[in-house]
């Protein structure tokens, strides 16, 4: 005879499954934007062969087709920049009505991975999960568009 027990404990559900917040998780929006998304803050650190860089960013270069686009990322190690082109694909998760994960390669050690968009005011601020491989912590980067990046992040954004 077997028996089963049920723990009644709760299950938390992450921003980017929350139905409530699919409206501020259309990927295609900031993407289209144009201009500099400049990483603000995030909740991690990095440090790469190069070192830890000290200021990054994320740009779209072109449209290749639907959902396809070339991304740009550039970081700055000391008093060098740095950049590399490479495809940003964007995907559809779960029951989002629109794009919502930005596949793409954040660190090369990790390879391609979908990276969920968690908040977007489609103006000046997004917020997106970074995923590593082989790893279930949560991490974040926020970034803010062209000249909002000097300022502090909006009030909204920042509460996410």
């Amino acid at each position: 005879i077997c028996s089963y027990s049920q723990g009644t404990a709760e299950v938390t559900t992450l921003p980017e499954d929350d139905p409530k917040n699919f409206p501020y998780q259309n990927a295609t929006k900031p993407v289209e934007l144009g201009g500099r998304h400049w990483v603000k803050r995030r909740t991690y650190n990095i440090t790469t062969r190069m070192g830890e860089p000290t200021c990054e960013y994320a740009q779209i270069n072109g449209k290749v087709k639907e959902n396809e686009y070339i991304l740009e990322l550039g970081a700055k190690f000391g008093s060098k920049w740095t950049s590399k082109n490479q495809t940003l694909l964007l995907e559809t998760t779960g029951q989002h009505p629109a794009p919502n994960v930005l596949n793409f390669t954040r660190l090369s050690a990790d390879k391609r991975l979908g990276h969920p968009l968690l908040y977007s005011d489609y103006e000046n601020c997004s917020i997106v999960r970074i995923l590593k491989k082989d790893s279930s912590e949560y991490r974040c980067d926020m970034l803010l568009l062209n000249e909002a990046a000097k300022n502090d992040p909006p009030t909204e954004c920042e509460k996410r």
